[in-house]
């Protein structure tokens, strides 16, 4: 009875401190300790969706202040990877699925892992050679496209933010590259969240910024927006916020390289 006892207090202490530790998850010593706890419960109790999601966000943020790119390819790649093996224990399916078949089968009840998967893999496309964006290209619109079609709104207007910086910013030879289609679909995704200030972020750095675009007071006015905003109240986007700001002043501080 007392080991069970003792167990039960264990998980209650570990349950806290993972809270605390989540709350503050923007700060990546705060992180790996989330990931160490998480990473460990999920060893002893697998296949909890919403922890390993919690899990893949936390591999996430720390590939967004990771250094330099290879780190940060293998934090992003940890998060799609955490993501797609649980889809296909949640499906019923084979690890060696092809992706079409997987993300066929996925429904609004597979959203978080399915959308978390897509946007780990958006950002190591990001961050990865020419060759490797070009080979994953198809499989980042797969993933991306179902997420669009179960709920362009989730997580801030995300298939909105998603695509917009996709129009922006993908090689003119693709076919795809639009800045007139990327800035309506920023704007489409202020509207669904106005308050989520990696929107503006990315808003600046991929179209007002673009070579083709060279909004200067644009960006300038969304940045300083994300300056001057605060951070809110809601806990799903707290620490999200407070590292977009960091964002932000990083890019304002590399104005004169990205239009002079």
């Amino acid at each position: 009875m007392r080991h069970w006892i003792g167990v039960v207090i264990g998980l209650a202490w570990a349950q806290g401190s993972l809270e605390a530790l989540w709350a503050e998850r923007d700060h990546p010593e705060k992180a790996r300790e989330a990931v160490s706890l998480l990473e460990s419960e999920l060893k002893q109790k697998p296949h909890q969706p919403d922890k390993v999601v919690r899990l893949a966000r936390l591999y996430y943020l720390l590939g967004e202040q990771a250094q330099p790119d290879e780190a940060r390819l293998a934090w992003y790649d940890k998060a799609f990877q955490v993501c797609r093996a649980e889809l296909v224990h949640q499906l019923g399916l084979s690890a060696s699925v092809e992706d079409e078949v997987l993300v066929a089968k996925t429904t609004k009840a597979h959203l978080p892992l399915l959308y978390w998967a897509a946007a780990a893999l958006a950002r190591w496309s990001k961050h990865a050679s020419f060759t490797q964006r070009v080979r994953t290209r198809s499989k980042l619109l797969l993933y991306w496209r179902r997420v669009e079609a179960l709920e362009p709104t989730y997580f801030y207007g995300g298939a909105y933010r998603f695509f917009a910086g996709y129009h922006a910013l993908v090689p003119a030879i693709t076919g795809d590259r639009d800045v007139h289609k990327a800035h309506e679909l920023f704007v489409q995704a202020l509207r669904v969240a106005p308050n989520y200030l990696e929107t503006k972020v990315l808003y600046a750095e991929t179209y007002a910024a673009h070579p083709e675009v060279q909004n200067r007071e644009l960006f300038r006015r969304l940045l300083n927006e994300v300056l001057q905003a605060p951070v809110g109240t809601d806990p799903e986007c707290l620490a999200e916020n407070r590292l977009a700001k960091k964002k932000a002043q990083a890019l304002l501080a590399r104005e004169k390289e990205l239009f002079d």
